[in-house]
């Protein structure tokens, strides 16, 4: 009689290879949700500031008296610092935010005068974030005037 030997299961190189496979699907997956992560940060903190800004802009326009604008260029009190740069601190008193210096090493926010003419100022609110190797600069235009 003849004993047949069947082989069942796997050698130990089937499992070392198929091992092998899954790791490196396994590693380009958390690679790939590592830089989706880094993404998502990336886009959040871009709309934080795109808020912050459009916020500031829009309480230099409507709360914000031609005067006071006036008196923040005189006294070249334009910049915004990163301590300054919330939602309520900016609602609760848009002239207090504003300072004659800024902190480099931080994000903060510019406010530049281009030009007056008939009595309207044209500005600029420039924010400047990210690292000092890659900066990150976000502009907004937009008009201010002594209207009465």
């Amino acid at each position: 009689m003849s004993k047949s030997i069947s082989k069942k299961g796997f050698t130990l190189l089937e499992v070392l290879c198929s091992l092998g496979i899954f790791s490196t699907i396994f590693i380009c997956m958390m690679s790939f949700d590592l830089i989706s992560h880094n993404i998502k940060k990336d886009i959040k903190t871009v709309n934080n500031n795109v808020t912050i800004m459009e916020g500031l802009k829009n309480n230099i326009i409507y709360s914000m008296t031609f005067e006071g604008l006036e008196g923040l260029q005189k006294n070249n009190r334009v910049f915004v610092n990163k301590e300054n740069m919330t939602l309520n601190k900016i609602q609760s008193g848009v002239l207090d935010v504003f300072s004659e210096k800024a902190i480099r090493a931080e994000p903060y926010i510019e406010l530049s005068f281009l030009k007056c003419e008939f009595k309207v100022y044209t500005l600029r609110l420039s924010l400047h974030s990210g690292s000092p190797k890659n900066i990150i600069e976000l502009q907004c235009n937009f008009y201010k005037g002594d209207h009465k």
